[in-house]
């Protein structure tokens, strides 16, 4: 019988909010020694629903907060926080040095392999991809004026857009634009028979040392022939050699620039015993043979 008063009143007392949701009830605190009223106040089930809800907002809002803009997921096991995604992103970084720098070793070796098979090694060209679309693109018919202006561009001549010259096999191929890579007078000049497969060059003081034409540095070390020597490999079967400097800044597979410095020279300063006082030597290969540096450059 008790049990079922108190189910009674339960069920009384929730039909009783439900129907009077929305109607304000007197809510008190009583002394119990005294048994007075020390304070009250009116309040409806609806608005006490409604401040349920908006302190749930609230806090939700806070813990949002929290994980945004504060590093409170660093601290919680299995949880990728701002630390974590720096460290992946920073792996993912070195993971690709990685990769490029043993590309570069890997084609080091090869080129280095084909020239102990005495044969030439050649710079890596990105191919190109072939047109998906098979349509023709072309807007009007060539002509026999465009046919002999295109013939006139791409061969020799007034207007030919690039230089050629004789490799020392005899074959035309395309000339490269250098730049001398220092300034000065000339003390040896190219005579293969003689040895000298470069140019010797006394500097004007003491000046940097410049990247001839573009490339990829293959090797940068001292020597006891040469000293202190880098070596450039650039397009078109193009190797430019620059030998005792006083002091290198590229190393190996470092990608430079035409006019990129590359190192210094100081007249002077002699860095073995075979090398003239203040010389700077400067070869240029193509196609595994020296060529003369004084038809493709002004030293002074």
């Amino acid at each position: 019988m008790g049990k079922e008063k108190s189910n009674n009143k339960i069920r009384t007392g929730l039909g009783y909010l439900l129907r009077n949701f929305t109607q304000k009830h007197r809510v008190s605190i009583c002394d119990r020694g005294i048994g007075r009223e020390v304070w009250y106040m009116y309040l409806s089930p609806m608005r006490i629903l409604l401040a349920l809800l908006g302190l749930a907002l609230v806090m939700f809002a806070v813990v949002v907060t929290g994980v945004v803009y504060t590093p409170v997921l660093d601290a919680l096991p299995g949880y990728p926080g701002k630390k974590a995604r720096a460290m992946l992103l920073e792996n993912i970084q070195r993971i690709d040095s990685l990769e490029y720098e043993m590309r570069l070793m890997q084609a080091y070796n090869d080129n280095i392999a084909l020239i102990m098979e005495g044969k030439v090694p050649t710079p890596e060209r990105a191919s190109l991809r072939a047109d998906s679309l098979p349509r023709d693109k072309s807007l009007v018919a060539p002509s026999a004026a465009d046919s002999l202006l295109r013939t006139q561009i791409e061969g020799e001549g007034r207007f030919a857009l690039v230089n050629a010259t004789l490799s020392p096999t005899g074959t035309v191929v395309k000339r490269l634009e250098f730049i001398p890579p220092v300034k000065g007078k000339i003390v040896s000049a190219f005579n293969p028979g003689r040895n000298l497969f470069g140019t010797g060059i006394v500097p004007e003081g003491a000046q940097q040392v410049v990247a001839s034409q573009a490339g990829t540095v293959v090797m940068s070390q001292w020597t006891p022939e040469d000293g202190n020597t880098i070596q450039i490999q650039h397009g078109d079967n193009y190797i430019s050699f620059y030998k005792h400097n006083s002091q290198l800044l590229k190393r190996v597979g470092d990608r430079v620039e035409t006019g990129e410095v590359i190192g210094y020279v100081e007249p002077g300063v002699v860095d073995n015993a075979t090398r003239p006082s203040g010389e700077f030597i400067f070869e240029l290969w193509s196609e595994g043979r020296p060529v003369n540096p004084e038809k493709y450059m002004t030293f002074q």
